[in-house]
């Protein structure tokens, strides 16, 4: 084989796994542990107890503010994975989120009940 051909075969295995490596993150591994935060966020109100979350966790949150306004979050200090603080944010509220990808979590209306 030639060196042309060789290094041709190297830069496509490159590519490839590049590719695989955006499709199928870390912390999307099956079995993995999701990472953990140490966080300290005093009980407030909920738009701002979410933007401290994003803060020290480097996430990004979004919501309409509608949503957030006169609802408070309980406190949080300890270990928590990003799922864990969302929930215990999230959990007076009746809000839910979903994650938008790896980096990007969205605030939900709690669901209706037909």
């Amino acid at each position: 084989m030639s060196a042309v051909r060789a290094r041709s075969r190297a830069a496509f295995a490159v590519a490839l796994g590049l590719v695989w490596a955006g499709l199928f993150p870390p912390g999307h591994v099956q079995g993995a542990e999701p990472a953990a935060y140490t966080l300290h966020i005093a009980s407030q109100p909920l738009d701002s107890a979410l933007q401290e979350l994003a803060r020290q966790t480097g996430i990004q949150i979004i919501f309409f503010s509608y949503l957030t306004d006169g609802r408070r979050a309980p406190a949080l200090d300890g270990r928590y994975s990003v799922d864990v603080a969302m929930k215990a944010l999230l959990a007076e509220s009746g809000l839910t989120f979903r994650r938008v990808n790896a980096k990007t979590i969205e605030i939900r209306p709690p669901r209706r009940r037909d």
